[in-house]
């Protein structure tokens, strides 16, 4: 009964192991080579939702297209093209760019986003007070500097006036107004400060923090509702410091009272705006959010626009005079939209060092690192006091230069690894140290953090299955591009006589549309098109023709000549086809008036091969490579584990 149950248990364990192994079970073999379950239901997974064909998500067709990837392949291999120099910059260069999303730590990244997005709804106004230390500040100075911040805590505490407080105490360049920071949101202040803001209900302040610039309290006065980003045009007016003549305001009314007799905004701006940098566009600005224009004037005006086309009137920022029309209010994007702008943004801040030392405290305890602290001493002892000033030598002569300073299994980094990082990070290194062994200790953990990094990355492939598999698949996807150059593309791009060939064969496919030999113009104002209309009309050259309306280092008018199809995008989609010059036409898409002269209709014809050649290159492109696949199966062994196949269709339905 005991040898019964032991071998029930042990055909029962084998199972278990034959099931948990199916992916590395031979599906495919060509000429003796073997081909896995699992990369064939990997790619079939990943690909299933951009197959447009419904055909090829049927597993017996898509094998067949798997068969035909794998014989492209070994042609490929079979002319050595991965030895190809070229080749090999390439895939180097993709794997620069591919491992970058594999050396950071996604969860804390994640995160970090999506506090972004919920910090990005609402939009605080405070005040701040700072006493000012150095991050690698004296122990005795930072006790100093916190004593203060504690003692006006306690001042805080007994019901002193913030405002006040911060006008005779606070460090910061902007203490004379009481500290006030106006109204902001994620991303205007450092990190640290941000949280603690963030932390702090409206009407009281936070406990002291800390940040590079010091310590900290913050009092949150209100918070809203995020206004999100507004696009507007503005016409602005401006008195240069040195005009001795005070003009702007003047000038600001008499435009004002001409865009309500005439409403044409953009045409006054082009004409009048002294932002010369919005002019040309009638007026208008790229969106922003608060504290995108650094004047809180301007945003509140713009801001407080309610329905599109609605203007402003007249009035005074700290840039000049302003007249604003509302274009676009753009509300807070949904979360899926604003995730990886907002990923970037998070890379590119300081906050991104929260999402490094995740990563290398994952990476210390995957390969069990451990620091040699009596070395890392040693090595504080050893180096002079001129790295403060970056100007220390490594002499190579120290007795632990090679007493490792940093190991794990398999691998150690000695002291003199240090020392060489050392010499070169003393340069790049700006921060005010203290003393020699806060430099020290600054450049060891970057040091550190680089050196797992850079291991890591050198053993991405056997470390990380995911980027293994998706790096093989860049490695495939560049062979087969340059197979597919070298087999269709270049040979379809020399063969002259293929390409005569193939359009004789082919004429009934490449018939010119009706053309027209015309002269477009594109004009900023209703004016300008009806001048040019006239000049057309008189048969003025082009040239006079610009020469006459683009003056002052204003374009009024550009143009464009040639033979296009009368379906050409550049037309107006109303465009009446005669002879002669059109009326004037407004194009909403561009706000430009566009004018056109038709010199000639052509009428519908046969192409010639030089005036087909892109279509035809193209056409016989594909008829190549289509008799090539075709030939790809003749002389090879290809042979399917029915079997394996039955299981792979069974776990592949589990997952639809």
């Amino acid at each position: 009964m005991y040898r019964i149950s032991f071998l029930v248990a042990f055909i029962f364990a084998v199972s278990i192991v034959t099931a948990q192994k199916l992916e590395d079970k031979t599906l495919l073999t060509i000429d003796g080579k073997n081909y896995d379950a699992g990369t064939f239901m990997r790619v079939y997974s990943k690909n299933l939702d951009i197959v447009k064909d419904e055909s090829q998500k049927d597993i017996d067709n898509y094998i067949e297209l798997y068969i035909d990837y794998r014989l492209k392949l070994m042609q490929a291999y079979e002319l050595k093209l991965e030895e190809e120099d070229a080749y090999k910059k390439e895939l180097l260069n993709h794997r620069t760019t591919l491992a970058q999303g594999y050396l950071t730590d996604n969860q804390v990244t994640d995160a970090l986003v999506q506090e972004a997005y919920d910090r990005s709804k609402v939009e605080l106004k405070g005040r701040h007070i700072l006493i000012m230390v150095e991050p690698s500040a004296l122990p005795q100075d930072t006790l100093k500097a916190w004593n203060r911040i504690q003692d006006i805590k306690k001042e805080l505490d007994k019901g002193a006036d913030f405002a006040t407080v911060a006008r005779a105490k606070s460090e910061d360049p902007g203490a004379s107004n009481g500290g006030d920071l106006g109204w902001f949101g994620p991303f205007r202040m450092v990190y640290e400060f941000e949280t603690a803001a963030y932390n702090t209900t409206p009407g009281n302040y936070s406990k002291p923090f800390r940040t590079d610039f010091g310590y900290h309290i913050v009092k949150i006065e209100e918070k809203r509702p995020a206004r999100g980003e507004v696009t507007v045009a503005h016409i602005m007016t401006f008195d240069p410091k040195e005009s001795e003549e005070k003009t702007a305001a003047k000038r600001i009314q008499d435009i004002y009272k001409q865009l309500q007799e005439t409403g044409k905004f953009e045409e006054l701006a082009r004409e009048f705006s002294d932002d010369l940098n919005s002019a040309n566009q009638g007026g208008k600005l790229n969106k922003f959010g608060t504290g995108g224009i650094n004047s809180t004037k301007f945003e509140d005006v713009a801001f407080g626009l309610k329905a599109s086309d609605e203007i402003s009137q007249p009035f005074e920022s700290e840039y000049g005079w302003h007249i604003v029309k509302l274009m676009e209010k753009h509300p807070v994007q949904p979360f899926e939209e604003l995730k990886k702008p907002l990923a970037e943004k998070i890379k590119k801040s300081p906050r991104a060092r929260r999402i490094t030392s995740a990563f290398t405290d994952k990476l210390k305890k995957q390969y069990k690192v451990t620091i040699n602290d009596a070395e890392l001493k040693a090595i504080k002892s050893n180096v002079t006091d001129s790295v403060l000033s970056g100007t220390w030598t490594n002499t190579k002569n120290y007795k632990n230069y090679n007493t490792p300073v940093m190991n794990m299994t398999g691998k150690s980094w000695t002291a003199g690894d240090f020392y060489t990082y050392l010499e070169t990070q003393q340069k790049k290194d700006y921060t005010p140290y203290k003393t020699k062994e806060a430099k020290i200790q600054a450049a060891f953990d970057g040091y550190v953090e680089s050196s797992l990094i850079d291991f890591y990355d050198q053993n991405l492939e056997r470390d990380n299955k995911d980027f293994a598999f998706v790096y093989n698949e860049y490695k495939e996807g560049i062979l087969l591009f340059n197979l597919l150059e070298n087999k269709i593309w270049n040979r379809a791009k020399e063969d002259s006589l293929g390409q005569q060939q193939y359009f004789e064969a082919n004429k009934e496919k490449y018939i010119w549309k009706r053309r027209l030999d015309l002269v477009l113009t594109q004009n900023t104002t209703e004016d300008a098109a009806k001048q040019v209309k006239q000049m057309l009309e008189k048969n003025m050259p082009l040239q006079e023709i610009k020469d006459a309306l683009n003056t002052d280092g204003r374009t009024k008018v550009m143009v464009s000549s040639g033979t296009v199809e009368e379906n050409y995008n550049r037309l107006p989609d109303n465009f009446k086809v005669q002879l002669g010059v059109s009326d004037v036409y407004s194009d909403e898409s561009t706000n430009f008036f566009k004018v056109i002269q038709v010199k000639e209709i052509i009428e519908p014809k046969a192409k010639t091969l030089d005036e087909a050649r892109g279509s035809v290159i193209n056409d016989y492109q594909q008829q190549l490579e289509k008799d090539w696949l075709s030939s790809l199966r003749d002389g090879r062994s290809i042979k399917i584990n029915t079997k394996v196949l039955k299981e792979v269709k069974a776990k592949l339905s589990t997952r639809e």
